[in-house]
């Protein structure tokens, strides 16, 4: 196996280390699938690769510290093989995974089931009134918006601008009082353009959600004035989705 294809998968549910908690699973067509929330419960990831679960059947791999796994991944080289240690009093339950390349080796313990926390599924999906394409240069003055106001804890607004009759999308935004903002357009599809009232989501977490997929192009940006917002990306056998709940402003 490509130790390269792993980390990407890890990278696409980690988000920047947003999500540690994860449940891997093989779909019973030997694809790697998790699915996680962050501990906020704010984003949702559900995270595939196509052909990933070869080496496991029937068990779930519960991993409790992503970013320790990865590390231990970064020992190997670039070809290696991955089995699990199955407990022969329980064939359900999994206590450590195995990587080794031609040379080195690792032994990662694993997560029970019950030790993790649950994570629902995203059921009821809304009809969602808004679609924004997220261009190249958007990421960028998004980022740089971002990284001016310099708070994890900022939201992204989508707010109907007084001023040019559009929709922006605001980083900073607060209903009363006054407070460092950008307002960013955005490019919508016509007919889902519009929002009836303001509508926000944590920032962070769709800038880390961007940074994850980086090699997909013009990614699409949903918002249902429900409350949910949602992306998804598919190549080279990586699928990725991801739901956002909406957060209350506070002022």
């Amino acid at each position: 196996m490509e130790k390269s294809k792993i980390e990407t998968f890890i990278k696409k549910y980690n988000v920047g280390g947003l999500i540690e908690q994860v449940r891997w699973n093989n779909d019973g067509n030997d694809n790697l699938v998790a699915t996680a929330m962050t501990s906020d419960r704010k984003l949702f990831a559900s995270v595939s690769l196509e052909k990933g679960a070869s080496f496991f059947k029937d068990v779930e791999i519960g991993i409790q510290e992503t970013t320790k796994l990865k590390k231990m991944l970064n020992v190997l080289s670039d070809n290696i093989s991955l089995e699990l240690d199955i407990d022969p009093n329980d064939k359900t339950r999994v206590r450590q995974l195995h990587g080794e390349d031609a040379n080195n080796q690792f032994d990662y313990p694993t997560a029970q089931p019950g030790v993790l926390d649950s994570v629902p599924k995203m059921k009821n999906i809304p009809t969602f009134d808004v679609e924004i394409t997220i261009s190249p240069e958007f990421i960028e003055a998004y980022n740089k918006a971002f990284s001016a106001l310099g708070d994890d804890q900022s939201l992204f607004t989508l707010i109907m601008s007084p001023k040019k009759k559009k929709m922006d999308m605001v980083i900073g935004y607060k209903q009363k009082n006054l407070s460092d903002r950008v307002a960013l357009g955005v490019t919508a599809v016509a007919g889902k353009d519009v929002v009836a009232n303001p509508i926000s989501f944590n920032a962070k977490h769709l800038k880390e959600v961007i940074a994850a997929n980086s090699e997909i192009e013009n990614p699409v940006l949903l918002v249902s004035s429900a409350g949910l917002a949602s992306v998804g990306f598919t190549k080279d056998g990586f699928g990725s989705q991801y739901y956002m709940i909406k957060i209350d402003v506070e002022d």
